[in-house]
């Protein structure tokens, strides 16, 4: 039975929502008082988007002091003569027990990167990982095994521990042979060869797997929310302290997660500095509505294999092992605060939301009106496709407009039986304006034929749904 854990499953980024402004890049900052359960490195905690300070430790937990920089936009530089260059990081290039790659598979990356048209020698490194990055990520394959946090390594072999193997076994396929499912989501070697990739964890060893074997040093690191989701009274004091409105709106969005919150990502040595890759974006930022909202770097890593998740993580989410904090989340938001220094500029428009939607469509499967990129899936009758849409913003001001303005619906007619519709949470836009709604389930079949109204069930006004009186559902 698979638990929800509120990690990036899919991998690929497009548009994200960071906080990035014109504002003075450390004249505002956010401070707060976090316990982190293991594994942390203070060391590791301290890069350019943050400071921490360890302030006290007992029983396997740290309690910190962490400034985050929520306006910091990382500076990624190119490097022509990154080959000779960064062949000195043979720390961060060489084979590793998960990111196995060998001189066999460099060939063959090689090979399959010129059958894409990218050639490594005629590129710069920020070029290249851009390219590379974004052609791994399109040719393989999510899948949703999530056991590799219940794996140990004895001296660069996993195993499996005894008490962690019944979560282990539950988070796999059923049937494959232990070898195949390491394949497909712990060694980077095999994920390249079956074109397969597992959540974040799994992705990060992909990724370094292949650059490294192209010659990109690569490391990987943890990071979680700077409070617990899991916790209303964490994310209201988060949001409260945060005076700057889209930072703040970040950190809302993203405390609707539930669940295991966490994101493992990787680092890419490009223009002479270590850089954040967060799938195929090169310089991610510290504030992401889609990554936890105010990332905190944790840990750093050079593999996967060094990381001891079966004793911390992989315990805490399969066994609800190790030290007693807010949630199954192993970290917990005691205080936070931020700071504007005098006379730094501070642009700080106020976030807007989505009032009411508008529906003026039924869009079933296989419509033309349904673009490229979009499909409903099979758990779903149609698209309830509206009319309203910010600019500026992506597909989360769908999800806070459902949360307030209700998920449910009733299709009626006269002289037949009413059937109820719900959202399925499935909410789709092409970013622009142009196309944007909610999948629709419905609990039973309508008569065939009959054109039924849709009654919104409005939960929270001034957040409501308007159907037109001549808009109908036919079966």
């Amino acid at each position: 039975m698979k638990k929800w854990i509120s990690a990036c499953l899919i991998g690929i980024v497009v548009a994200c929502w960071s906080a990035t402004q014109t504002s003075s890049d450390d004249g505002y900052t956010i401070k707060t008082t976090l316990r982190l359960a293991l594994p942390y490195d203070v060391k590791a905690m301290n890069d350019e988007f943050q400071s921490a300070r360890l302030i006290s430790e007992a029983d396997g937990v740290g309690t910190f002091e962490i400034t985050y920089r929520p306006f910091h936009v990382q500076t990624v530089g190119s490097n022509p003569n990154w080959r000779k260059d960064d062949a000195k990081m043979v720390e961060y290039l060489r084979p590793r027990p998960c990111a196995n790659w060998d001189e066999g598979l460099r060939a063959e990356i090689l090979k399959d990167l010129k059958g894409a048209g990218i050639d490594p020698s005629k590129l710069d490194d920020k070029t290249l990982v851009e390219q590379v990055s974004n052609w791994a990520m399109n040719r393989s394959k999510f899948n949703d095994q999530f056991g590799l946090w219940m794996v140990e390594f004895d001296n660069g072999k996993p195993t499996i521990p005894a008490d962690l193997k019944p979560e282990f076994d539950g988070q796999e396929p059923r049937g494959l042979p232990l070898q195949t499912i390491f394949n497909q989501e712990l060694y980077g070697k095999g994920m390249y060869e079956t074109r397969t990739h597992g959540a974040c964890t799994s992705s990060s060893t992909y990724l370094a797997t292949i650059l490294r074997a192209v010659g990109i040093p690569t490391r990987i690191i943890l990071t979680v929310p700077a409070c617990d989701p899991n916790d209303p009274a964490q994310v209201k004091a988060l949001f409260a302290a945060i005076r700057h409105h889209k930072t703040a709106e970040a950190v809302r969005a993203a405390g609707k997660a539930q669940g295991f919150v966490n994101h493992v990502f990787n680092e890419v040595w490009v223009g002479g500095k270590w850089v954040r890759l967060n799938y195929n974006r090169l310089g991610q930022p510290i504030v992401d509505a889609y990554y936890g909202g105010l990332l905190t770097h944790v840990y750093t890593a050079k593999d996967v294999s060094e990381v001891p998740f079966a004793k911390t993580w992989g315990a805490r989410y399969a066994l609800q092992k190790g030290p007693k904090l807010s949630s199954v989340n192993p970290y917990q938001l005691v205080a936070a605060k931020d700071d504007l220094k005098p006379g730094t500029p501070f642009d700080n428009p106020v976030v807007k939301h989505l009032q009411s939607a508008t529906v003026i469509a039924v869009v079933k499967a296989n419509d033309p009106e349904i673009p490229n990129g979009i499909s409903l899936p099979p758990d779903a009758d149609a698209f309830l496709r509206i009319k309203d849409w910010i600019q500026g913003q992506n597909y989360m001001q769908l999800r806070d407009f459902v949360d307030d303005a209700g998920w449910t619906f009733t299709l009626e007619a006269a002289g037949h039986p009413s059937v109820d519709g719900t959202l399925t949470g499935l909410n789709v836009s092409d970013e622009h304006g142009g196309f944007q709604g909610f999948a629709v389930k419905l609990k039973a079949k309508l008569d065939p034929g009959v054109e039924y109204k849709i009654i919104p069930h409005n939960a929270n006004k001034p957040h409501t749904w308007i159907v037109p009186d001549t808009l109908t559902w036919k079966s």
